[in-house]
């Protein structure tokens, strides 16, 4: 399979992937704002994991744009219950989580929900 084209079943992700394949990674927990904040100025990068659709890297080099213009002010809290989409601009939200990869830094993997 071409893995430019595996496309997102379900969230959580199970696994994570790029171009070149299936990545030595695992989920290790729930983002915050003050954590996401911080991994970015670690050289962390984004993923964006969207049900039906291939997973979106963010070039390192968009990581802050994207977060400022799209990620902040559309994060789940991670000590949040639940959550409503509609109350978030756009009437879509990311959840955030952290994934330690064998060969890579951090990576900030969004779930988009809407």
């Amino acid at each position: 399979m071409d893995m430019v084209q595996r496309i997102v079943t379900r969230t959580p992700l199970a696994e994570l992937w790029n171009s070149d394949g299936l990545l030595d990674a695992r989920r290790t927990g729930d983002l915050g704002e003050a954590d996401i904040k911080r991994l970015l100025q670690g050289g962390s990068n984004f993923v964006v994991a969207e049900v039906g659709q291939p997973l979106r890297w963010i070039s390192e080099s968009d990581c802050f744009a994207f977060w400022k213009a799209e990620v902040r002010c559309r994060l789940v809290a991670p000590d949040e219950d639940g959550f409503h989409v509609e109350d978030y601009p756009g009437s879509y939200c990311y959840v955030a989580a952290m994934w330690e990869c064998a060969s890579r830094t951090p990576v900030i993997v969004l779930e988009k929900h809407h």
